[in-house]
Protein backbone atom coordinates (compact mmCIF):
# COMPACT_ATOMS: atom_id res chain seq x y z
CA UNK A 1 0.00 0.00 0.00
CA UNK A 2 1.01 3.39 -0.93
CA UNK A 3 1.32 6.01 1.97
CA UNK A 4 -0.16 9.12 0.99
CA UNK A 5 0.41 10.73 4.32
CA UNK A 6 2.23 10.34 7.81
CA UNK A 7 -0.04 9.39 9.94
CA UNK A 8 -0.23 10.75 13.72
CA UNK A 9 -0.05 8.19 16.59
CA UNK A 10 0.25 8.38 19.96
CA UNK A 11 1.91 5.20 21.43
CA UNK A 12 1.10 4.17 25.19
CA UNK A 13 4.23 2.42 26.39
CA UNK A 14 4.24 1.90 29.98
CA UNK A 15 7.73 -0.68 29.23
CA UNK A 16 10.06 1.16 27.09
CA UNK A 17 13.42 1.40 27.33
CA UNK A 18 16.47 0.88 24.70
CA UNK A 19 18.73 -1.54 25.88
CA UNK A 20 17.49 -3.02 28.89
CA UNK A 21 15.61 -6.71 26.86
CA UNK A 22 12.29 -7.67 27.47
CA UNK A 23 9.11 -5.72 26.96
CA UNK A 24 11.19 -2.25 27.43
CA UNK A 25 13.51 -3.04 24.36
CA UNK A 26 10.07 -4.39 22.54
CA UNK A 27 8.52 -0.37 23.45
CA UNK A 28 11.52 1.08 21.81
CA UNK A 29 11.89 -1.45 19.10
CA UNK A 30 8.45 -0.69 18.14
CA UNK A 31 8.49 3.42 18.75
CA UNK A 32 12.30 3.95 16.70
CA UNK A 33 11.11 1.95 13.81
CA UNK A 34 7.58 2.98 13.74
CA UNK A 35 8.87 6.77 13.29
CA UNK A 36 10.11 5.59 10.14
CA UNK A 37 6.61 5.77 8.74
CA UNK A 38 4.80 7.80 11.08
CA UNK A 39 4.59 10.86 13.57
CA UNK A 40 5.37 9.31 16.60
CA UNK A 41 4.54 10.43 20.31
CA UNK A 42 5.25 7.60 22.80
CA UNK A 43 3.64 8.27 26.43
CA UNK A 44 6.04 6.55 28.87
CA UNK A 45 7.43 6.29 31.96
CA UNK A 46 9.55 9.16 33.13
CA UNK A 47 12.10 6.31 34.98
CA UNK A 48 13.16 5.85 31.76
CA UNK A 49 14.19 9.56 30.32
CA UNK A 50 17.53 9.66 30.63
CA UNK A 51 18.11 6.44 28.69
CA UNK A 52 16.09 7.12 25.80
CA UNK A 53 16.65 10.73 25.50
CA UNK A 54 20.44 9.85 25.38
CA UNK A 55 19.60 7.09 22.67
CA UNK A 56 17.02 9.73 21.12
CA UNK A 57 20.22 12.06 20.41
CA UNK A 58 22.13 9.70 18.88
CA UNK A 59 19.44 8.86 16.71
CA UNK A 60 18.44 12.16 15.61
CA UNK A 61 14.83 11.25 14.82
CA UNK A 62 12.68 14.53 14.39
CA UNK A 63 9.55 12.09 13.69
CA UNK A 64 9.89 10.41 17.18
CA UNK A 65 9.10 11.96 20.71
CA UNK A 66 8.21 11.40 24.25
CA UNK A 67 6.41 12.73 27.03
CA UNK A 68 6.90 11.51 30.15
CA UNK A 69 4.81 10.75 33.04
CA UNK A 70 5.08 8.76 36.54
CA UNK A 71 3.14 8.52 39.98
CA UNK A 72 4.89 10.10 43.03
CA UNK A 73 7.75 10.21 44.69
CA UNK A 74 6.82 7.72 47.47
CA UNK A 75 5.41 5.30 45.15
CA UNK A 76 7.88 4.89 42.99
CA UNK A 77 10.53 4.43 45.86
CA UNK A 78 7.66 1.97 47.47
CA UNK A 79 7.94 -0.08 44.45
CA UNK A 80 11.15 -0.35 44.25
CA UNK A 81 11.26 -1.45 47.94
CA UNK A 82 8.47 -4.00 47.47
CA UNK A 83 9.72 -5.86 44.14
CA UNK A 84 10.11 -8.36 42.59
CA UNK A 85 7.28 -10.96 42.24
CA UNK A 86 5.18 -8.18 44.26
CA UNK A 87 1.25 -6.98 43.70
CA UNK A 88 2.64 -3.93 44.16
CA UNK A 89 4.11 -4.01 40.38
CA UNK A 90 0.52 -4.52 39.31
CA UNK A 91 -0.89 -1.70 41.38
CA UNK A 92 1.41 0.48 40.15
CA UNK A 93 1.02 -0.03 36.72
CA UNK A 94 -3.01 0.19 36.75
CA UNK A 95 -2.29 3.36 39.19
CA UNK A 96 -0.28 4.78 35.95
CA UNK A 97 -2.93 3.61 33.49
CA UNK A 98 -4.83 6.08 35.08
CA UNK A 99 -2.75 9.16 34.86
CA UNK A 100 -2.36 7.74 31.22
CA UNK A 101 -5.50 8.03 30.05
CA UNK A 102 -5.99 11.66 31.55
CA UNK A 103 -3.00 12.43 29.98
CA UNK A 104 -3.90 10.91 26.63
CA UNK A 105 -7.07 13.10 26.55
CA UNK A 106 -5.17 16.23 26.96
CA UNK A 107 -2.89 15.54 24.50
CA UNK A 108 -5.69 14.00 22.03
CA UNK A 109 -7.11 17.38 21.97
CA UNK A 110 -4.20 19.24 21.81
CA UNK A 111 -2.90 17.36 18.94
CA UNK A 112 -5.82 15.46 16.90
CA UNK A 113 -3.85 12.01 16.57
CA UNK A 114 -5.23 9.25 13.69
CA UNK A 115 -4.23 6.57 15.97
CA UNK A 116 -3.53 6.00 20.37
CA UNK A 117 -2.07 2.70 20.20
CA UNK A 118 -1.31 0.27 23.46
CA UNK A 119 1.56 -1.43 23.30
CA UNK A 120 3.17 -2.42 26.72
CA UNK A 121 2.81 -3.73 28.99
CA UNK A 122 1.16 -7.16 26.69
CA UNK A 123 -0.32 -8.86 28.82
CA UNK A 124 -3.99 -9.24 28.07
CA UNK A 125 -5.39 -9.07 31.71
CA UNK A 126 -3.95 -5.57 32.53
CA UNK A 127 -5.52 -2.45 32.27
CA UNK A 128 -5.13 0.10 29.42
CA UNK A 129 -5.60 3.95 28.42
CA UNK A 130 -5.96 4.03 24.96
CA UNK A 131 -10.28 3.37 24.22
CA UNK A 132 -12.78 5.74 24.94
CA UNK A 133 -10.98 8.80 22.99
CA UNK A 134 -11.93 10.95 20.18
CA UNK A 135 -9.36 8.50 18.21
CA UNK A 136 -8.98 5.00 16.61
CA UNK A 137 -7.33 2.50 18.92
CA UNK A 138 -5.53 -0.31 18.51
CA UNK A 139 -4.10 -2.68 20.85
CA UNK A 140 -1.47 -4.83 20.80
CA UNK A 141 0.40 -7.39 20.30
CA UNK A 142 -1.29 -8.65 23.47
CA UNK A 143 -0.66 -12.20 24.39
CA UNK A 144 -0.94 -13.95 28.11
CA UNK A 145 -3.71 -16.96 28.08
CA UNK A 146 -1.47 -19.69 27.18
CA UNK A 147 -1.73 -22.33 29.73
CA UNK A 148 0.27 -24.85 30.76
CA UNK A 149 -0.67 -28.59 29.84
CA UNK A 150 -1.12 -30.15 33.34
CA UNK A 151 -0.71 -33.33 31.87
CA UNK A 152 2.76 -31.98 30.69
CA UNK A 153 3.82 -30.63 34.64
CA UNK A 154 6.44 -32.28 35.86
CA UNK A 155 6.33 -35.49 37.83
CA UNK A 156 8.08 -34.02 40.79
CA UNK A 157 8.12 -30.56 42.58
CA UNK A 158 5.00 -29.57 44.30
CA UNK A 159 5.68 -26.01 44.24
CA UNK A 160 5.70 -25.50 40.73
CA UNK A 161 2.55 -28.18 40.36
CA UNK A 162 1.12 -25.67 42.32
CA UNK A 163 1.83 -22.62 41.24
CA UNK A 164 0.99 -23.51 37.86
CA UNK A 165 -2.14 -24.83 38.36
CA UNK A 166 -3.14 -21.72 40.11
CA UNK A 167 -1.68 -19.75 36.94
CA UNK A 168 -4.41 -21.90 34.92
CA UNK A 169 -6.62 -21.66 37.09
CA UNK A 170 -6.96 -17.94 37.22
CA UNK A 171 -6.47 -18.24 33.09
CA UNK A 172 -9.38 -20.00 32.56
CA UNK A 173 -11.75 -17.45 34.92
CA UNK A 174 -10.47 -14.76 33.07
CA UNK A 175 -10.92 -16.13 29.55
CA UNK A 176 -14.02 -18.01 30.18
CA UNK A 177 -16.01 -15.84 32.14
CA UNK A 178 -14.41 -12.98 29.39
CA UNK A 179 -13.02 -10.58 32.05
CA UNK A 180 -11.62 -7.16 30.75
CA UNK A 181 -12.83 -8.50 27.49
CA UNK A 182 -14.98 -4.84 27.32
CA UNK A 183 -11.76 -3.01 26.86
CA UNK A 184 -10.84 -5.04 23.34
CA UNK A 185 -14.43 -4.59 22.14
CA UNK A 186 -13.84 -0.50 22.32
CA UNK A 187 -10.72 -0.67 20.29
CA UNK A 188 -10.68 -0.53 16.77
CA UNK A 189 -7.98 -2.94 16.15
CA UNK A 190 -7.14 -5.58 18.60
CA UNK A 191 -3.25 -7.57 17.82
CA UNK A 192 -2.50 -11.05 19.24
CA UNK A 193 0.75 -12.25 19.78
CA UNK A 194 -0.07 -15.97 19.34
CA UNK A 195 -2.70 -17.92 18.11
CA UNK A 196 -3.98 -19.07 21.54
CA UNK A 197 -4.82 -15.19 22.18
CA UNK A 198 -6.21 -14.76 18.36
CA UNK A 199 -9.07 -18.06 19.67
CA UNK A 200 -9.85 -16.56 22.63
CA UNK A 201 -10.29 -13.18 21.60
CA UNK A 202 -12.65 -15.39 18.73
CA UNK A 203 -14.45 -16.99 21.47
CA UNK A 204 -15.67 -13.57 23.06
CA UNK A 205 -16.48 -12.57 18.95
CA UNK A 206 -13.54 -10.08 19.09
CA UNK A 207 -11.91 -10.12 15.76
CA UNK A 208 -8.38 -9.99 16.10
CA UNK A 209 -4.90 -10.27 13.99
CA UNK A 210 -2.06 -12.47 15.03
CA UNK A 211 1.58 -10.94 14.74
CA UNK A 212 4.50 -11.84 17.07
CA UNK A 213 5.62 -8.84 19.54
CA UNK A 214 8.91 -9.49 19.33
CA UNK A 215 11.55 -8.86 16.43
CA UNK A 216 15.47 -8.32 15.42
CA UNK A 217 17.71 -5.74 14.98
CA UNK A 218 19.36 -4.93 11.86
CA UNK A 219 22.55 -4.99 13.59
CA UNK A 220 21.52 -8.61 15.00
CA UNK A 221 20.28 -9.81 11.45
CA UNK A 222 24.25 -9.23 10.35
CA UNK A 223 25.36 -11.25 13.00
CA UNK A 224 27.67 -14.21 11.99
CA UNK A 225 25.60 -17.09 11.36
CA UNK A 226 26.61 -20.48 12.47
CA UNK A 227 29.52 -22.10 10.75
CA UNK A 228 29.48 -25.92 9.91
CA UNK A 229 31.38 -27.92 12.31
CA UNK A 230 30.95 -31.44 10.67
CA UNK A 231 31.50 -33.27 13.88
CA UNK A 232 29.83 -35.72 15.04
CA UNK A 233 28.63 -35.31 18.18
CA UNK A 234 24.85 -33.48 17.90
CA UNK A 235 24.91 -30.46 20.60
CA UNK A 236 21.10 -29.34 21.73
CA UNK A 237 21.18 -25.90 23.13
CA UNK A 238 19.10 -23.88 25.22
CA UNK A 239 19.41 -20.51 26.99
CA UNK A 240 16.74 -19.22 28.84
CA UNK A 241 15.54 -19.14 32.41
CA UNK A 242 15.85 -21.92 33.89
CA UNK A 243 12.04 -22.93 35.02
CA UNK A 244 9.73 -26.29 34.27
CA UNK A 245 7.90 -23.98 32.16
CA UNK A 246 10.31 -23.49 29.57
CA UNK A 247 9.81 -27.42 29.04
CA UNK A 248 13.33 -28.54 30.44
CA UNK A 249 12.35 -31.49 32.16
CA UNK A 250 10.44 -33.10 28.80
CA UNK A 251 13.49 -32.12 27.10
CA UNK A 252 15.75 -34.23 29.26
CA UNK A 253 13.56 -37.03 29.43
CA UNK A 254 13.65 -37.42 25.40
CA UNK A 255 17.62 -36.90 25.71
CA UNK A 256 17.74 -39.90 27.84
CA UNK A 257 16.19 -41.83 25.05
CA UNK A 258 18.89 -39.96 22.06
CA UNK A 259 22.21 -41.78 21.63
CA UNK A 260 24.80 -41.12 23.55
CA UNK A 261 26.62 -38.60 21.51
CA UNK A 262 23.45 -35.95 21.53
CA UNK A 263 23.96 -33.90 24.37
CA UNK A 264 22.17 -30.66 25.56
CA UNK A 265 23.94 -27.23 27.32
CA UNK A 266 21.67 -25.02 29.32
CA UNK A 267 22.73 -21.37 29.17
CA UNK A 268 20.47 -19.27 32.02
CA UNK A 269 19.49 -19.94 35.80
CA UNK A 270 16.25 -20.18 37.70
CA UNK A 271 14.72 -21.84 40.73
CA UNK A 272 13.61 -24.94 39.07
CA UNK A 273 17.75 -25.73 38.81
CA UNK A 274 17.63 -28.05 41.75
CA UNK A 275 14.26 -30.16 40.23
CA UNK A 276 16.29 -30.57 36.80
CA UNK A 277 19.65 -31.19 38.35
CA UNK A 278 17.53 -34.34 40.39
CA UNK A 279 15.80 -35.30 37.40
CA UNK A 280 19.44 -35.50 35.05
CA UNK A 281 21.28 -37.38 38.29
CA UNK A 282 18.49 -39.86 38.18
CA UNK A 283 18.17 -40.68 34.47
CA UNK A 284 22.63 -41.06 34.27
CA UNK A 285 22.82 -37.85 31.92
CA UNK A 286 25.25 -35.92 34.17
CA UNK A 287 27.92 -36.48 31.60
CA UNK A 288 25.43 -35.18 28.81
CA UNK A 289 23.83 -31.97 30.34
CA UNK A 290 25.89 -29.25 30.93
CA UNK A 291 24.97 -26.04 33.14
CA UNK A 292 26.96 -22.94 32.03
CA UNK A 293 24.66 -20.41 34.20
CA UNK A 294 24.30 -16.66 33.55
CA UNK A 295 26.15 -15.20 30.86
CA UNK A 296 26.53 -12.29 29.52
CA UNK A 297 24.41 -11.55 26.35
CA UNK A 298 27.21 -10.47 23.76
CA UNK A 299 29.20 -13.73 24.58
CA UNK A 300 25.88 -16.20 23.99
CA UNK A 301 25.42 -14.52 20.87
CA UNK A 302 28.59 -15.82 19.77
CA UNK A 303 28.21 -19.50 21.60
CA UNK A 304 25.35 -19.99 18.71
CA UNK A 305 28.12 -20.81 16.89
CA UNK A 306 29.24 -23.82 18.84
CA UNK A 307 25.61 -25.71 18.71
CA UNK A 308 23.73 -27.84 16.30
CA UNK A 309 20.31 -27.03 17.38
CA UNK A 310 18.49 -25.30 19.75
CA UNK A 311 15.68 -27.08 21.75
CA UNK A 312 13.05 -24.85 23.11
CA UNK A 313 10.04 -26.58 24.20
CA UNK A 314 7.90 -23.98 26.36
CA UNK A 315 4.83 -24.36 27.60
CA UNK A 316 3.69 -20.74 27.71
CA UNK A 317 5.82 -18.59 26.24
CA UNK A 318 4.38 -15.41 24.02
CA UNK A 319 7.28 -14.82 22.48
CA UNK A 320 10.65 -15.68 22.77
CA UNK A 321 13.78 -13.40 22.10
CA UNK A 322 16.41 -16.33 22.54
CA UNK A 323 14.55 -18.08 19.28
CA UNK A 324 14.70 -15.64 17.57
CA UNK A 325 18.98 -14.80 18.10
CA UNK A 326 19.35 -18.61 17.85
CA UNK A 327 17.15 -18.55 14.31
CA UNK A 328 19.24 -15.68 13.34
CA UNK A 329 22.41 -17.44 14.37
CA UNK A 330 21.47 -19.94 11.78
CA UNK A 331 20.31 -22.63 14.14
CA UNK A 332 17.17 -24.79 13.81
CA UNK A 333 14.89 -24.88 16.39
CA UNK A 334 12.57 -27.99 18.35
CA UNK A 335 9.68 -25.96 20.40
CA UNK A 336 6.20 -26.90 20.90
CA UNK A 337 2.82 -25.74 19.08
CA UNK A 338 2.09 -23.41 21.52
CA UNK A 339 2.25 -19.74 21.93
CA UNK A 340 4.90 -17.42 20.16
CA UNK A 341 7.75 -20.15 19.32
CA UNK A 342 5.30 -22.46 17.05
CA UNK A 343 5.04 -18.72 15.02
CA UNK A 344 8.51 -18.06 14.92
CA UNK A 345 9.58 -22.08 13.83
CA UNK A 346 7.86 -24.43 11.34
CA UNK A 347 9.20 -27.69 9.84
CA UNK A 348 11.14 -25.98 7.09
CA UNK A 349 13.90 -24.59 9.89
CA UNK A 350 12.99 -26.75 12.95
CA UNK A 351 10.33 -28.85 13.71
CA UNK A 352 7.56 -28.10 15.88
CA UNK A 353 6.11 -30.53 18.31
CA UNK A 354 2.29 -30.96 18.83
CA UNK A 355 1.64 -31.33 22.50
CA UNK A 356 -0.36 -34.82 23.50
CA UNK A 357 0.28 -37.25 26.84
CA UNK A 358 3.32 -36.50 28.90
CA UNK A 359 4.64 -39.69 27.33
CA UNK A 360 3.71 -38.97 23.49
CA UNK A 361 4.84 -35.63 23.79
CA UNK A 362 8.87 -36.87 25.07
CA UNK A 363 8.78 -39.26 22.77
CA UNK A 364 7.78 -36.65 19.93
CA UNK A 365 11.08 -34.56 21.19
CA UNK A 366 12.99 -37.72 20.96
CA UNK A 367 11.48 -37.96 17.07
CA UNK A 368 12.59 -34.26 16.62
CA UNK A 369 15.79 -34.64 17.51
CA UNK A 370 16.45 -37.87 15.64
CA UNK A 371 15.02 -36.05 12.54
CA UNK A 372 18.53 -34.54 12.67
CA UNK A 373 20.74 -37.39 13.93
CA UNK A 374 19.69 -39.67 11.22
CA UNK A 375 20.52 -36.95 8.71
CA UNK A 376 23.20 -34.20 9.42
CA UNK A 377 22.46 -32.42 6.81
CA UNK A 378 19.08 -31.00 7.48
CA UNK A 379 20.68 -28.99 10.49
CA UNK A 380 22.50 -26.79 8.37
CA UNK A 381 19.55 -26.52 5.25
CA UNK A 382 16.93 -25.86 8.17
CA UNK A 383 19.72 -23.62 9.74
CA UNK A 384 19.57 -20.98 6.58
CA UNK A 385 16.15 -21.93 5.96
CA UNK A 386 15.24 -19.96 10.00
CA UNK A 387 17.75 -17.31 9.37
CA UNK A 388 16.20 -16.31 6.36
CA UNK A 389 12.57 -16.51 7.84
CA UNK A 390 13.99 -14.13 10.40
CA UNK A 391 14.81 -11.51 7.53
CA UNK A 392 11.84 -12.01 6.20
CA UNK A 393 9.57 -11.76 8.75
CA UNK A 394 11.18 -10.05 11.92
CA UNK A 395 13.42 -7.71 11.21
CA UNK A 396 11.90 -4.56 13.56
CA UNK A 397 12.11 -2.49 10.10
CA UNK A 398 9.76 -4.83 8.11
CA UNK A 399 7.49 -4.93 11.31
CA UNK A 400 7.28 -1.17 11.69
CA UNK A 401 6.39 -1.56 8.08
CA UNK A 402 3.16 -4.22 8.36
CA UNK A 403 2.34 -2.23 11.24
CA UNK A 404 1.86 1.07 9.73
CA UNK A 405 -0.16 -0.86 7.16
CA UNK A 406 -2.34 -1.57 9.73
CA UNK A 407 -2.54 1.97 10.53
CA UNK A 408 -3.86 2.60 7.30
CA UNK A 409 -6.32 -0.05 6.88
CA UNK A 410 -8.03 0.86 10.63
CA UNK A 411 -7.89 4.61 9.15
CA UNK A 412 -9.34 3.84 5.91
CA UNK A 413 -12.12 1.48 6.99
CA UNK A 414 -13.18 3.61 9.77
Amino acid sequence: MTRIKRNKILLSAYACEPDKGSEPEVGWQWALHLAEHCDVTVLTRSNNKKVIEAKLKAASLPTLKFIYIDLSIVALKCKKWLKPQSAIVGWYYAQWQKMAYLKIQQLEKENHYDIIHHLTFASFRLPLAVTNHNALSIVGPVGGCEEFPEELLPERGWRVHTKEIFRNLVTRLSTGLGLGMSKYRQANQVIASTNEMKQVFADHEIKSLVMPQIGITGDFLGHRSRQVTGGKDLKLLFVGGVLCWKGLELAIQALAMLPQRVSLTIIGSGPDESILRNEIKRLSLTNRVYFLGRVPHAEVLTLYQNYDLFMYPSLHDSGSFTVLEAMTSGLPVICLERGGPALSVNNHCGRVVKPASRAETINSLRLAVSHYVEDPKRIDAHGNNARQRMLDLYDWRKKAQVMAEIYDNVIERD
